[in-house]
């Protein structure tokens, strides 16, 4: 998978280039089975913020999506102490998680005025209780339909 100078990211696959529309942040693994490619797995890479988010348990993830909606900002600052109590983020260091959640909180909060900071906190709620749920959820397994063969 290369991208070219304009950012959109392409897939070459037995020699054939293919242009993904316009997805820079797609990680694409392809599978080779009788000389036909498939798409094994897509992932959306997210950027360090996004990996700040603590994975809490629901009921605390809902009280902060609650909090967000109703003061923007502050169900960012409560969850970002929920990072120094072993919630789990994509990031390695908690400590690091705490900062990145402090400033997300601190900046909702100062762009409240403008609007901004009320929709990206709002975001910021619904996230976390998508990131609640998954969490509960295994691994999904691709499932793969076998062709039939005309000639049996």
């Amino acid at each position: 998978m290369s991208a070219d100078s304009e950012g959109r990211a392409s897939l070459t696959v037995s020699g054939e280039q293919r242009r993904l529309s316009g997805h820079k942040n797609v990680h694409i693994a392809a599978g080779y089975a009788e000389d036909r490619s498939e798409v094994l797995e897509v992932t959306e890479k997210h950027g360090t913020m996004y990996n700040a988010i603590p994975c809490m348990p629901l009921p605390i993830a809902i009280l902060c999506c609650i909090f967000n909606i109703a003061i923007p900002g502050l169900g960012t600052f409560v969850s970002s102490w929920t990072c120094l109590c072993g919630c789990k983020t994509r990031l390695a260091a908690p400590a690091k998680a705490f900062g990145i959640n402090l400033l997300s909180a601190f900046l909702q909060m100062i762009s409240f005025v403008i609007i901004v900071g009320w929709v990206w906190s709002i975001i910021w709620g619904m996230n976390f209780v998508q990131i609640a749920m998954s969490a509960g959820e295994p691994q999904k397994i691709p499932y793969y339909v076998r062709r039939q063969s005309s000639v049996e």
